[in-house]
């Protein structure tokens, strides 16, 4: 800033440049807050979804069980078998929701959606990161769901590993 007798004149060729870009500000949704808000809803969402697989699996149970020839004999190969199946039903059912609508059924019920950073809808590489996140978050006893308890940003593994983020409506 310059003085120039009665007037005073403001220099800013050294001014930082600014940048009005639309991705350099941060949606509410990112924010650690809203994402902890979502946390209920979102356990809500888990049950409801994992009950409609359930529902699915003992379905294939019983229609297996009914063609066994001698009767059902539970040993470790079969309960292995069983339960490679309920992981591949989980996360098939999971990513064939994210790939189609961003959205499961639970999730539709809770009014949650999962979106980019951005706050568009999943595109494809997107959807099936989310479900190789959804694959390794499952594997553990369902641990990488629970994380968003602890974690300082609210986000499961399935988030993080996407990058993506669950958003109202």
């Amino acid at each position: 800033m310059q003085r120039r007798g009665r007037r005073t004149v403001i220099d800013l060729s050294s001014q930082p440049g600014l940048d009005f870009d639309d991705e350099a500000f941060e949606a509410e949704f990112i924010l650690p807050r809203y994402q902890q808000k979502l946390l209920m809803p979102r356990v809500w969402a888990l049950l409801i979804d994992m009950a409609i697989v359930f529902a699915m699996f003992l379905a294939f149970v019983l229609a297996t069980m009914s063609e066994m020839a001698g009767g059902l004999i539970l040993n470790r190969a079969v309960l292995g078998i069983y339960g490679a199946a309920y992981l591949t039903l989980v996360v098939t059912y999971l990513t064939l929701f994210m790939l189609s609508t961003s959205q499961t059924t639970g999730m539709c019920v809770q009014n949650l959606r999962v979106v980019n950073r951005h706050g568009h809808p999943l595109a494809p590489h997107e959807a099936l990161l989310r479900s190789f996140g959804y694959l390794i978050s499952t594997l553990p006893a369902l641990f990488g769901f629970t994380w968003a308890f602890v974690d300082p940003e609210h986000l499961t593994w399935a988030d993080k590993v996407s990058g993506t983020f669950v958003k109202r409506g």
